[in-house]
């Protein structure tokens, strides 16, 4: 017989061994096809896609990273599936050179069995990726506003064959040269040597567990600008800790359940944790990068899915008003438009829950002259006026004196620890305030930080907020033209103001151009962004989900025949198929789920350093993205489940 009829038998015949590899090969391949095709989309260019090409470019960047993300997971998966699969059939390979098969022939056929999977892996993953390509240029048009008609890119197709023909290749063939002849010489005797009680250590155990603990810690309390330095430190300790855990703890605790006599001797669980310490210790490593994965996974999902929910504050537009309109010139008494402003919102069933006229004076700053940091035009608000905004936004009222003022900065000023500081940004004890000619010095009293008007999105800056009765007498004397009447809108649900927003905008015309804001439109166009990354971030870490639920599949069934053995000895002396199915569904569970605790564990104490970043409880996202995951997750294990019960008991 030839080696590759060989090689081909062998696949059919342990079909089950590959099946996780191939489809996790497939997958990525499919991954990688939709992107490239979406990539050398003939649509896809910068002189008939909407929006600035810069943030087009963007876009586009992120596909090509994103492929390439694809293409170094694929290398290292399909390494250590190989490196597995290899170890696991040392037997196999000790045999066939019984046989009289050299090293190198057993290289040759294991180099044709991880082709012939590889040319399935990408014949299937091509296929996939042109069936559901139409879905993905479909959810495209939906994040980007372009048409983009359905195609299949022959230079897409090639590049993936290529690519992942080469890369399978030259992965399996340096893993090949794992095969040694003293280690198939091993590996015959190793199966009938018996297995010694696993041993752990009380002092990595126990460095295991404070490492931890000190990682957690520390991203539990640091803030502001120090979470990005503790990052890189953080995760090193909450790695290490991990793998001592995985390595060691998990041991001492089998190790503590094995001599408690209420656990151990309780129905099925004498059979089940006797297996499980030495499962644990065969699987450790395993689990331990299973663990590793899932946390890249998680963290990476829930830090995404958190700034897509917050994309109105972490994106700067989150201002006091969700519409406001200037009005000065000639549309200083346009009241028209004012009234056919509130028609159309009430046309679009929105309702308003605050609408605000509020008029400012414009002066100048003479102080510019003693510092150069201060602006030269300001505007000036009555006390009321502050007041009466302030109250509807939750703020503090104020009393400013006569011949003072207080300085309104627009914006919230941070520390390193990520929360406000009152720092002075006015530099100057005085202000002197110059209208027609005439001038006015005012002691400056305070400064209030965080504006409560949406003037910065307008072009105006920053406001002195004055007495009534020292505004009153300035406005007096303002002639119409340094009069700027600010109509300030609050809506219930702004979200759902994109519609309304844009035919105000085309009512009000070129005469309100750059005197009319309204955060619906940024928000629409900063959402796009926001949920094209979310929607390829989705996407690579469901591609590292199912590599880490495959490497866990790897280590089971390589195991399984040995397995059978055990379980047809526990038939034979009168264990119960129910009881045995108990038996395999404790063993497989706590393997399979316990990096996934691990995995959400490490995740929501990252998520704490990024609330503690924002200053927001983002806790509420982690647990939505983990409950998503557990879904999955409890899926995929019941399938895992099913396929091994049916082997150990059919095969």
């Amino acid at each position: 017989m030839k080696i590759s009829n060989m090689a081909l038998s062998n696949v059919k015949g342990n079909l089950y061994r590959y099946v996780m590899y191939y489809l996790s090969n497939a997958f990525a391949v499919t991954a990688f096809f939709i992107f490239a095709n979406f990539v050398f989309h003939p649509s896809l260019n910068f002189k008939n896609i909407g929006g600035h090409p810069v943030a087009q470019m963007g876009v586009i960047n992120s596909m090509v990273a994103c492929q390439v993300i694809i293409v170094m997971f694929s290398v290292l998966f399909v390494g250590y599936s190989t490196s597995i699969f290899l170890k696991s059939r040392g037997r196999e390979f000790g045999l066939l050179s019984l046989y009289g098969m050299t090293t190198n022939q057993i290289r040759k056929y294991v180099l044709i069995e991880n082709t012939i999977i590889s040319i399935l892996s990408i014949g299937t993953g091509i296929l996939s990726g042109v069936v559901f390509s139409k879905l993905f240029l479909m959810a495209m048009e939906a994040f980007m506003d372009i048409n983009l008609p359905f195609n299949i890119s022959f230079k897409a197709l090639g590049i993936t064959a290529l690519i992942f023909f080469t890369l399978f290749e030259i992965v399996s063939t340096l893993m090949l040269f794992k095969i040694k002849n003293k280690e198939i010489i091993q590996q015959i005797k190793s199966s009938k040597m018996p297995k010694e009680m696993p041993k752990f250590s009380k002092k990595k155990s126990i460095l295991g567990v404070s490492l931890l603990i000190l990682g957690y810690g520390i991203a539990w309390i640091v803030e502001g600008a120090l979470v990005p330095l503790a990052m890189i430190p953080v995760i090193f300790i909450v790695v290490t800790g991990s793998y001592f855990i995985f390595t060691q703890f998990s041991i001492a605790v089998a190790n503590k359940v094995l001599k408690n006599e209420n656990i151990i001797y309780k129905k099925t669980n004498i059979i089940s944790y006797s297996q499980m310490i030495f499962k644990l210790q065969d699987t450790a490593k395993v689990l331990f990068l299973a663990a590793t994965l899932g946390a890249i996974t998680f963290t990476a999902t829930e830090t995404i899915y958190s700034f897509f929910t917050e994309i109105s504050s972490i994106s700067g537009i989150d201002t006091p008003e969700d519409i406001a309109i200037i009005q000065k010139g000639e549309t200083l008494k346009d009241k028209q438009s004012i009234e056919r402003v509130k028609e159309i919102l009430k046309k679009y069933d929105l309702k308003t829950n605050e609408f605000h006229t509020v008029k400012n004076i414009k002066v100048k700053n003479e102080s510019k002259k003693a510092n150069d940091s201060i602006r030269e035009e300001i505007l000036l608000i009555s006390n009321t006026d502050y007041n009466k905004l302030a109250v509807f936004q939750g703020k503090d009222k104020i009393e400013v004196k006569e011949n003072e003022v207080v300085y309104n900065f627009p914006y919230e000023v941070f520390g390193y620890n990520g929360k406000p500081e009152k720092i002075k940004k006015y530099p100057l004890e005085t202000a002197i305030l110059s209208l027609n000619e005439e001038a006015n010095e005012y002691r400056v009293s305070g400064e209030i930080h965080g504006g409560v008007m949406s003037l910065n999105k307008l072009g105006y800056f920053d406001a002195f907020i004055l007495n009534d009765k020292d505004y009153n007498h300035i406005l007096e004397m303002t002639k119409e033209d340094n009069i700027v009447i600010y109509n300030g809108i609050k809506l219930e649900k702004w979200k759902n103001s994109f519609d309304a927003s844009v035919e105000i905008e085309e009512m009000l015309g070129s005469k309100y151009q750059g005197n009319y804001y309204s955060k619906s439109i940024p928000y629409k166009d900063i959402r796009k962004s926001f949920g094209l990354t979310l929607f390829i971030g989705f996407f690579i870490a469901f591609l590292f989900f199912i590599a880490s639920g495959s490497i866990i599949y790897f280590k089971l069934f390589n195991e399984v025949k040995q397995d059978k053995v055990e379980y047809d000895i526990l038939r034979k002396i009168g264990t119960t198929e129910k009881e045995i199915n108990k038996v395999i569904t404790k063993q497989i569970g706590i393997i399979f789920f316990l990096p996934f605790v691990v995995s959400t564990t490490h995740s929501l104490f990252a998520l704490k350093s990024l609330s503690n970043l924002l200053q927001r409880n983002l806790f509420a996202n982690g647990l939505v993205v983990a409950l998503g995951y557990l879904v999955f997750q409890v899926i995929y294990f019941i399938i895992i489940r099913t396929m091994y019960i049916r082997k150990v008991k059919y095969n």
